[in-house]
């Protein structure tokens, strides 16, 4: 066993994943020579836990679901998932033992570009799907490998969205907040894309804070401190935040307290449901945009059912949760159509026949050129709850 895993595998026994786990799985029985594992390293711990957490809880409402209903063939899809606490040297250390230890079918559920760029050679070199990553780095939607399938859009739907916002409303002094890392670097590249396209003019300040950063340290408070007034001392009519929630919220605090009273902008990133609270009432106007349907419309059969298998776990409907539960129920339909013996290889081909694939009001639609199912992106307005308006 290689070092170090036994120390990322007992955090899933600790209070949080257990807490998870139990709360959440069906995927209780004892591992078997033929259930479809299916590794995953996301973030369970640390600033940007709750993308990794909600991620991995829709993952397994989906598969739990699925063995519900017998599995594939009567093996049940297992998910195993370690935490990397959004750093990328954990998750590539986590990925090696997912593929030489666990043996996993396909890596599935990645969060962050940073991981994804470390990771995903792994996975082509071992011949391993990498199913749905939540990143829009546009980057790895140039000439993207075989195994890599992506279900969400990339950032250049989504800032295109923020662009057109500011535009409608005539703002022209814009400030930028930028997440020190490939996350980071991809959406100010795509923000900057988006805001020529409109006519804007270039960001009057950026500043870049490293990932993780949140302010609840000495050092983290200073780091926050400083952005604040180089952005502020811009004067802006709107900010944009390209970073994880934790940081979007710490920085926002920081403006917001020292007077700045625009609209700020954040992509999905930002995650809605986990920034409210670090926010309270500060919280209001934050626009944030989304990948997925709301998941507070049942309307939608997709939404109904994820709400169904929600409040039997005992969860809260959110964005997160609801791609994960998305991205779970296409990879439950690529492996219902393989052979039972069916190869690696094959599932990637399986995955590349979802394009028309209708989950329930939300229809795949395969771009083969950078290999992504969805391309449907919103903007949503948060009110001083926290909930999301559009």
């Amino acid at each position: 066993m290689r070092q170090g895993h036994a120390e990322r595998r007992r955090f899933l026994t600790g209070t949080a994943a257990t807490a998870v786990a139990a709360s959440l799985s069906n995927l209780s029985h004892a591992a078997g020579q033929n259930n479809i594992r299916l590794g995953q390293s996301v973030p369970l711990s640390g600033p940007a836990q709750e993308l990794g957490i909600e991620y991995q809880r829709g993952l397994r409402l989906a598969f739990g679901f699925a063995n519900a209903q017998g599995g594939v063939e009567g093996r049940w899809i297992e998910l195993v998932s370690y935490d990397d606490r959004y750093e990328p040297e954990a998750a590539l250390a986590n990925t090696r033992d997912l593929l030489e230890v666990e043996n996993v079918f396909a890596l599935i559920g990645y969060v962050g570009a940073e991981s994804v760029n470390r990771c995903l050679p792994l996975a082509v070199s071992a011949g391993l799907p990498f199913i749905a990553p939540l990143t829009g780095a546009e980057s790895l939607r140039r000439s993207p490998p075989r195994a890599l399938f992506h279900l969400r859009p990339g950032l250049a739907a989504e800032t295109r969205l923020i662009a057109q916002a500011m535009q409608t409303l005539g703002i022209a002094r814009v400030a930028v907040l930028q997440q020190d890392d490939a996350d980071g670097a991809a959406g100010v590249l795509a923000l900057l894309e988006a805001m020529h396209a409109q006519g804007m003019p270039l960001p009057t300040a950026m500043a870049k804070l490293g990932r993780n950063s949140t302010g609840n340290v000495e050092l983290g408070s200073r780091d926050i401190r400083a952005a604040a007034e180089v952005l502020a001392a811009a004067h802006p009519q709107a900010l944009v935040c390209l970073s994880a929630y934790a940081t979007t919220a710490a920085l926002l605090r920081a403006l917001r307290d020292a007077g700045f009273a625009g609209p700020c902008y954040a992509t999905s990133l930002s995650s809605a449901a986990a920034i409210g609270p670090l926010l309270g009432t500060r919280v209001a106007g934050l626009c944030v945009t989304q990948v997925v349907p709301s998941p507070f419309d049942a309307s939608k059969p997709v939404v109904a059912s994820y709400q169904q298998q929600l409040r039997a776990a005992g969860g809260t409907p959110e964005y997160v949760s609801l791609e994960g539960w998305i991205a779970g129920l296409a990879t439950v339909q690529a492996l219902r159509r393989m052979q039972r013996s069916a190869t690696r290889s094959a599932l990637m081909g399986a995955l590349e026949s979802l394009g028309g694939t209708d989950l329930g009001g939300f229809t795949l639609r395969w771009d083969a050129a950078h290999r992504q199912a969805s391309g449907q992106v919103s903007l949503t307005m948060l009110d001083d709850t926290g909930r999301p308006r559009r």
